[in-house]
């Protein structure tokens, strides 16, 4: 990149003092204290990736349903000398998150110097940290060892190599093998190998465009590896089964967990869903891949409006209540919810995303008027991680990739709330108006579904 671009990089790429240490520890102590207590008994996905590492580590086979990189790392856990238990694989998932506390330290240290100065920017920082050290979801998927964490942990490493001092195009293309690895990882997050880009480019200047380049040929190379590999290994040209599977549960005639904005009381048919799959009587498609993604696409074009009522409603799942906390307590279909445990885990992590979601809603905003570029690529690792969810399935614990994102915005938007309002533009006060009642509106009929999809016993 000309050093005339170089000198037009934002002030996100100031340097200072560094934030300090005191929230990593917090962090790390709460973790180690939560994994001392927690039983050895998996928790949503954890069982399938167990499997999956078993499977390889015994018979080296490897299962095609599941993308790969998880299992990947459970096996390679497994192998190290006595760490061959659900613990030891979970405290590997605990040493990651800190890992990822230790990246949004360093990545509120630049919010806090685009929005502050001087000694504030440091106690800034410090909250901002601290927010995501104590976030009940976060500290939720540090215990079980599930594909967040590790996603979590490339998508920080990529928004640091991003805004890291003096970027260079070694950085772009480190960022887009790490594009690629998140896709073996999570294939719904691919549409962030385009929106990064996009962000860089517009944001700076057309001589980054290489840069931008950069980012999605390593990430295509990476991936087009994997599918060869694949290929010539399994005769299958995917990164996992799962992808087709779930986008034909979201795409046929009766959709389990179909958010209806319109009329969002559970119906017969799914409230039946439900019961059949907490009693195991469930029966999962036997199609392959490619017949599932065929009936899928096939009833999308047939039913184009309801896909379109179905998009926004998924669009609205990744933002309601969560509920993923209730893994800590053995999950709902174990301790129910109203219990006094389950009851106070959904009230503190709620609260907490009440705080997280409205005031990062506010608080992206004043990053974006600070600092374009920086304010760009959080928006963008918000488009790119919600988009794939709008033509499949979504669930809230999808939001679990920018979760960190808000929380940073959020504490940006602390700084001064009178003055973020005052200062947004008429047309981002009514965007912001538009998505609170939105956002309202998903929470309400998030309800009145969860409670009513609850009548079967």
């Amino acid at each position: 990149m000309a050093s005339s671009t170089r000198a037009r990089q934002s002030r996100t790429f100031e340097t200072g003092p560094s934030a300090p240490w005191w929230p990593v520890w917090i962090a790390a102590l709460i973790r180690v204290s939560v994994w001392l207590v927690m039983p050895a008994r998996f928790a949503s996905d954890e069982d399938s990736y167990y499997q999956v590492a078993t499977q390889l580590l015994t018979t080296g086979e490897r299962d095609l349903f599941w993308p790969p990189l998880t299992g990947w790392l459970i096996a390679a856990v497994r192998l190290l000398p006595g760490a061959d238990s659900v613990a030891a694989t979970r405290l590997a998932w605990l040493v990651m998150d800190v890992g990822c506390v230790m990246l949004v330290r360093i990545l509120a240290m630049r919010v806090a110097r685009t929005v502050s100065a001087g000694a504030h920017a440091r106690r800034l920082a410090a909250l901002m940290t601290l927010g995501y050290a104590v976030y009940l979801p976060a500290i939720s998927f540090s215990q079980f060892a599930t594909s967040e964490i590790p996603a979590l942990l490339q998508v920080l490493v990529i928004l640091v190599l991003l805004t890291t001092p003096a970027v260079g195009t070694w950085s772009y293309v480190a960022a887009g093998v790490l594009a690629g690895t998140l896709v073996l990882t999570r294939p719904s997050l691919l549409p962030l190998m385009v929106t990064l880009p996009i962000a860089v480019v517009a944001t700076r200047s057309w001589q980054s465009f290489r840069d931008a380049l950069a980012i999605v040929l390593s990430a295509s190379a990476v991936i087009g590896g994997y599918l060869v590999w694949n290929w010539e290994h399994s005769g299958e040209l995917s990164i996992g089964r799962n992808s087709a599977y779930n986008l034909y549960i979201g795409n046929r005639d009766m959709y389990g967990e179909d958010l209806n904005l319109l009329s969002p009381a559970a119906t017969a048919e799914q409230i039946e869903f439900r019961r059949q799959m907490w009693s195991g009587e469930l029966v999962y498609p036997t199609q392959s891949p490619a017949e599932l993604q065929r009936e899928a696409l096939r009833w999308i074009a047939e039913h184009p409006a309801t896909f379109a009522r179905r998009s926004v409603g998924r669009l609205a799942r990744v933002f309601v209540p969560r509920t993923d906390v209730l893994e800590l307590a053995g999950g709902e279909q174990r301790t129910g919810i109203f219990t006094a445990v389950p009851l106070s885990l959904l009230a503190v992590a709620n609260l907490q995303w009440t705080c997280v979601l409205f005031g990062g809603l506010l608080g992206l905003g004043v990053i974006y008027r600070s600092d374009r570029a920086l304010g760009a690529l959080f928006l963008a690792t918000i488009a790119g991680s919600v988009a794939l969810c709008l033509i499949a399935i979504s669930k809230p614990r999808y939001s679990f990739v920018f979760d960190p994102v808000l929380i940073l915005a959020a504490g940006a938007f602390v700084t001064a709330p009178r003055a973020a309002w005052r200062n947004l533009s008429l047309g981002g006060r009514i965007a912001v108006g538009v998505s609170v009642v939105f956002l309202l509106w998903a929470w309400i009929a998030w309800t009145i579904f969860a409670v009513t999809s609850r009548v079967a016993p």
